[in-house]
């Protein structure tokens, strides 16, 4: 009895010291030992699916790729995707061990990118190489995609770095990124660089500044209502993430960059830009304006780039922190970008406590968790009736009261929820320049955050992703390069 406690002690002294996944999932696999997880994961049972019909699902696929029954494998397929994939998701078969899930439910997955890896090299009965493009493409569209929302946060959104890191180190990191004030600032700098470049900025974050936040002098800040010297962000943002617009960014990258801004006037809505809604609106200035924060910055005119140069976008609207009103816009990324799937990295100090319970079990996550629903029922309820008081109010008081309801009215939780540990120490530096040694503990800490639900991420994007891959191939005319971590 003695031996297992040391051996548990052990095992979470290793998972909280982890510096890389490898040690990460080496002291997770330990721990699932000792706490009896890992016999959980080989035991096919679960409330959750039915074991029986996920065996006999995984045979007829076998059955029917091994004899290259294409039109059989094809009609299976349509069945079984939808059949299990509901059951599959369910978020109680990923909190239960850490290594990962139900075996059996890795073995169906496998099973089934395995086929869709032979359908897109097989001649299928009846199917033109056109038609069958046709048919991957409409199926990979009907089957939807994953985005990645990075939330505000302030400095506490330099988490999100090592969120990106880890995901793109996994080979998980989705194309669809959203961002909204800090988080714009990182999904910009994500989405300016390719493959190569990213992994070259994340094996030396010495060529990241850091330096955007530099208080106005006290005159200026009286006469311009904003603390922080807007020009010195911007500057910085445009070392840290180029000079490219939203189409040139993701002509380069290949990941489609989203960014919320908020509206000053009533009435104007909030605005998700993208290469697809801004085109020629450069991301540095999208970034700028995501992430002024009343009172910290004034509001920003969007700029664009067009023959005769760059010039204002929608001149006359000024824009401010995209977190105000659409933190997470995901409806908008559903339509735009057929998402239906959203891992949320979530850093707001005024969000991160009330979401992290989500879930966690036992009694007290339970009384935290009714707690937070109480403490946002009661908010919802004041931000009502302020903003019901002063309607008809102009100017800075109702922006203000208009932007404390959209934040309290909000949804900030997606289908994967990351968000880091509450360190009271970084919370001191919540509006303040990172230092480098801050940088790197940020980056860990974001690190940390992401591994125990990398099982989860690669489970429920799995076969979406075989799905692009298989899509992309068939378009370019190339064999599809299965998956090499399977057996």
């Amino acid at each position: 009895m003695s031996s297992n406690r040391k051996r548990l002690r052990e095992a979470r002294a290793a998972l909280s010291e982890a510096t890389s996944y490898a040690a990460w999932l080496d002291a997770a696999e330990s721990h699932d030992a000792v706490t009896g997880a890992s016999a959980w994961r080989a035991d096919d049972t679960s409330e959750h699916y039915d074991a029986e019909s996920l065996r006999s699902s995984i045979a007829r696929m076998r059955t029917r790729r091994t004899s290259g029954d294409s039109q059989g494998l094809t009609d299976v397929m349509t069945e079984d995707l939808y059949r299990h994939l509901g059951d599959l998701g369910d978020p109680s078969l990923y909190t239960t061990a850490l290594g990962g899930t139900k075996h059996l439910v890795s073995d169906w997955l496998d099973e089934a990118e395995r086929c869709l890896d032979w359908l897109a090299t097989a001649d299928i009965p009846g199917l033109s190489a056109a038609e069958k493009r046709a048919q991957f493409a409409l199926a990979h569209k009907v089957f939807g995609r994953s985005a990645l929302l990075l939330s505000g946060g302030a400095t506490w959104g330099f988490h999100h770095l090592g969120v990106v890191k880890a995901l793109f180190e996994q080979g998980l990191l989705p194309h669809i990124l959203s961002g909204a004030s800090t988080g714009a600032m990182i999904a910009a700098g994500v989405c300016a660089r390719n493959d190569t470049e990213l992994a070259a900025m994340f094996a030396d974050t010495g060529s990241i500044r850091l330096d955007g936040l530099v208080p106005r002098g006290v005159t200026s800040a009286l006469k311009s209502g904003s603390w922080l010297d807007p020009a010195r962000l911007h500057d910085v943002l445009r070392h840290n993430v180029g000079d490219r617009t939203f189409a040139e960014a993701f002509a380069h990258s290949g990941r489609a960059l989203n960014i919320s801004v908020s509206p000053v006037r009533r009435q104007q809505k909030a605005r998700l830009l993208c290469w697809m809604t801004a085109p020629d609106v450069l991301v540095a200035s999208a970034a700028l304006a995501s992430s002024a924060l009343p009172v910290l910055f004034p509001p920003v005119q969007l700029e664009q780039r067009r023959d005769k140069g760059v010039e204002p976008y929608i001149p006359g609207e000024l824009w401010v922190d995209g977190s105000l009103q659409s933190d997470l816009p995901k409806l908008r990324l559903a339509r735009l970008h057929n998402v239906n799937h959203f891992i949320v990295s979530q850093t707001n100090p005024h969000v991160v406590p009330f979401v992290r319970q989500k879930g966690r079990r036992g009694v007290r996550p339970a009384v935290a968790g009714v707690a937070s629903a109480t403490l946002r029922s009661q908010a919802t309820w004041a931000a009502d009736l302020a903003r019901r008081s002063t309607q008809p109010l102009t100017g800075q008081v109702g922006q203000l009261v208009d932007h404390a309801h959209a934040l309290v009215n909000q949804d900030y939780r997606g289908d994967i929820d990351i968000h880091p540990r509450l360190d009271l120490r970084l919370l001191s530096k919540v509006v303040s320049n990172p230092s480098r040694a801050d940088l790197e503990t940020f980056i860990l800490e974001g690190q940390r955050s992401v591994w125990p639900k990398i099982a989860q991420v690669r489970a429920q994007t799995r076969l979406s992703r075989a799905f692009a891959r298989c899509v992309a191939s068939l378009r370019s005319g190339t064999v599809p390069v299965p998956n090499n971590t399977l057996p």
